[in-house]
């Protein structure tokens, strides 16, 4: 049995969300949960007290749906966190009309840009164009994937941070670390870096925090995000620009795998995590506040 701190034995070929099914079964046990998996351990069934609910991928049943959905939607998000005045990165929506061609599109947009799916996560097809050449290649790429894109300004991004909450409550925050050189404050020197994307499968890794003064605020722009997407469960990505922090991602589905597996406290802290969801799903719903 795996004990609580220890990542499953296992070298590196780790098959696909091993960490996270274990965070569930032991979650389970230690909540008195039945639990029993679906569609390749996809979906999790868990059942107490006479009730039933399931977590689907990474989704707990403690959001509601259209709360869940407007967190995938990166425009809509970024429109209903400016409207309730929390800082963050504006992404803004770009769909060709069917006469529409590339090179239309790519008028008024000014680069260094970055262009994304609107649905997408784990940096999945993010891309950045430092040209206007290069922006008619990604476009052209993007668009033959995605029926719909996000534009965002290309910034300087010095630090990247995930803090994941619960009820209102920071359940974890750490830093993506992405390795590169030292670099001046100048976007344009940047463009050498191999890897600018924060993102733990591109190479970046973890860095638990706990600074009291940077987790209150990042905890507090957190909370904030959430209240905003009407959220109880999720994590939220942050970014600090010249000493700026803004929100750039909210994400309803709370994936912790690659954190997982970086080492045994981290393995330790994503394990809590998921222990408080189990937890959260057969408790009353809190309010936002």
């Amino acid at each position: 049995m795996t004990r609580q701190g220890e990542p499953p034995e296992g070298g590196e070929a780790v098959p696909f969300r091993q960490h996270f099914i274990a965070h569930m079964e032991r979650a389970a046990a230690c909540s008195g949960v039945d639990l029993r998996w679906h569609s390749g351990h996809w979906v999790a069934e868990l059942r107490a007290d006479g009730r039933r609910c399931h977590v689907v991928g990474y989704n707990f049943p403690i959001n509601d749906a259209a709360s869940a959905i407007m967190a995938s939607d990166k425009v809509a998000t970024s429109v209903l966190l400016s409207d309730d005045g929390v800082p963050n990165v504006p992404h803004s929506l770009l769909r060709l009309r069917p006469d529409e061609s590339v090179a239309e599109a790519a008028v008024g947009l000014s680069v260094p840009v970055v262009l994304k799916p609107l649905n997408a996560s784990g940096g999945r097809d993010v891309h950045r164009a430092r040209t206007p050449v290069g922006l008619l290649d990604v476009l052209s790429t993007l668009t033959s994937r995605y029926s719909a894109l996000t534009v965002c300004p290309w910034v300087p991004i010095r630090h990247e941070y995930r803090v994941v909450v619960l009820n209102g409550r920071t359940e974890l925050a750490f830093e993506k670390r992405c390795t590169r050189p030292e670099l001046g404050t100048d976007p344009v020197g940047w463009d050498d870096c191999v890897e600018w994307r924060h993102n733990l499968k591109f190479g970046a890794s973890a860095v638990v925090l706990d600074e009291p003064e940077l987790c209150g605020s990042l905890g507090g722009l957190a909370r904030r995000a959430m209240v905003s997407l009407g959220l109880v469960f999720g994590s939220v990505d942050i970014v600090d620009v010249h000493g700026e922090l803004a929100v750039i991602e909210v994400n309803s589905g709370v994936c912790l795998e690659r954190f997982s597996r970086q080492d045994s406290a981290c393995y330790a802290a994503a394990e809590r995590v998921y222990e408080a969801a189990v937890e959260a799903c057969f408790a009353p719903r809190q309010g936002l506040d």
